[in-house]
């Protein structure tokens, strides 16, 4: 049974967020590029804003990530 559990926790505690996390990172950079195609002038700093909240969608997922594992390791 323990085994079992090893496996469904972490799996079913990370697709989600995987899943979440894809959504929002597709919906920042279609945001993004689209801004910078209307303003090609400020795509620079687009691009930057884009990278920074892209880094926080995946450090979201990688929290998640150590949760799983601390929650695998107490099973």
């Amino acid at each position: 049974m323990k085994d079992i559990l090893l496996i469904f926790i972490p799996t079913l505690t990370l697709v989600p967020t995987a899943i979440a996390a894809a959504l929002a990172m597709r919906k920042i950079s279609s945001t993004a590029l689209e801004g910078m195609t209307r303003q090609p002038e400020i795509a620079r700093q687009l691009f930057t804003s884009m990278l920074v909240s892209m880094a926080l969608v995946e450090a979201l997922v990688i929290y998640c990530l150590v949760v799983a594992l601390m929650l695998a390791a107490k099973v």
